[in-house]
């Protein structure tokens, strides 16, 4: 392919605004949008939204076109859990002008297409690798996302914690391949004043052990006995939430904990600084979007250190959480409230951490890795 003047690329993604679950589509959907803003042409390959099995093609501005696919038989294998390569290639092939210069994959269930394209342009595979598969490496997402490390010319991480990871399982397949750019956070309005009460305390994220949701409704438990209008919203699910909320009522605590199933990004957004805090007491993360969005919102964080938030949280922007147990988190939660000025100092030094991930200089890392793999000049 001879050199052009604008970088063309398709991203393949499950998750795209407004089918967005977690964090991996809110980086999908927040770089591309950024990186057309530059004047990079994007074909955004997604999953159709729940429930709707009907091919659609949009535009989201002059550079962003959108095909969301369905997960039917005629694109989708169920035993492999993949997109089939043949029909993704010929729907992308027949819907865009002329082949991309590099594919940028975020979800394992592309990685057969992307493979195919790769190789059917002889362009480059870059990979951004959100998370490993939870199911291990034998798993049908495990073996997707080996197949994706192995083929990729660069592999993104959001942190080093993430790099180190995948070192240790694919230390051939990995070599020399790795780039650390960390996750973006949208600009927030300063709020001016505190809405809610300081014992209004806030989760965001999936209901699954490594977040350390019950060992949080246990310290909730915990600190109703000499607070008794301590008060904890829980937005996201997974499947720990079924006995998440079979331990609030064996607790007694069902007067003190709201569930909220699912929210939009923007609705979540908003909700922040609602809050007196939030919460992020988890036992790993490959980086954790929500304790960056509470940062930029200037509401209190409480939070572990694990995985990938000790690279940007620590004790001057945040109550640490020294251990994932009831205990520890009741003691870092009180803290936080009994003193009042530290508080306060922590969120402004939050606000600084923030603005130092604003996703239009993530994706001009992301614009700089495209175009050193690429002829476009």
């Amino acid at each position: 392919m001879g050199s052009r003047s604008r970088l063309k690329l398709w991203v393949m993604t499950s998750e795209y605004h407004p089918r967005i679950v977690g964090g991996l589509g809110i980086v999908a959907t927040q770089l591309t949008r950024k990186l057309s803003k530059t004047g990079v042409d994007v074909t955004v390959l997604c999953t159709s939204e729940d429930g709707k099995n009907q091919l659609d093609s949009s535009r989201a501005n002059s550079k962003i076109g959108i095909i969301r696919i369905p997960k039917d038989k005629k694109y989708y294998r169920k035993s492999s859990r993949s997109f089939k390569p043949k029909p993704l290639l010929r729907l992308s092939t027949s819907t865009t002008s002329g082949p991309p210069d590099l594919i940028h994959v975020h979800s394992m269930e592309y990685a057969a297409a992307a493979r195919a394209a790769a190789s059917k342009f002889s362009i480059p595979l870059v990979y951004t690798c959100h998370s490993l598969a939870s199911k291990g490496i034998h798993s049908s997402h495990g073996k997707n996302q080996t197949q994706l490390i192995r083929s990729a010319a660069k592999i993104v991480v959001p942190s080093k914690w993430q790099a180190a990871e995948i070192k240790d399982l694919y230390p051939k397949s990995s070599r020399g391949k790795i780039s650390v750019i960390p996750n973006g956070v949208k600009s927030v309005r300063r709020r001016r004043k505190l809405k809610g009460s300081s014992h209004e305390l806030l989760y965001v994220g999936r209901l699954i052990p490594d977040k350390g949701i019950k060992s949080l409704i246990r310290a909730i438990a915990l600190l109703s006995r000499a607070h008794k209008n301590v008060h904890l919203t829980i937005v996201g699910k997974g499947k720990s939430m079924k006995s998440s909320r079979a331990l609030t009522r064996r607790l007694g605590i069902s007067k003190n904990i709201h569930w909220i199933s699912n929210r939009k990004n923007e609705e979540v957004l908003a909700m922040y600084s609602s809050y007196g805090a939030v919460i992020v007491p988890s036992k790993k993360e490959s980086f954790c979007l929500v304790a960056l969005e509470a940062m930029a919102s200037g509401v209190p964080l409480v939070s572990t250190l694990s995985g990938g938030l000790s690279e940007f949280v620590n004790a001057k922007n945040a109550q640490i959480i020294r251990s994932v147990d009831s205990k520890s988190i009741a003691k870092a939660i009180t803290s936080m409230w009994n003193k009042p000025a530290k508080t306060k100092r922590r969120i402004k030094n939050a606000r600084l951490t923030a603005k130092r991930y604003r996703w239009r200089a993530i994706a001009r890392q992301y614009k700089s890795l495209f175009l050193n793999m690429t002829k476009v000049i």
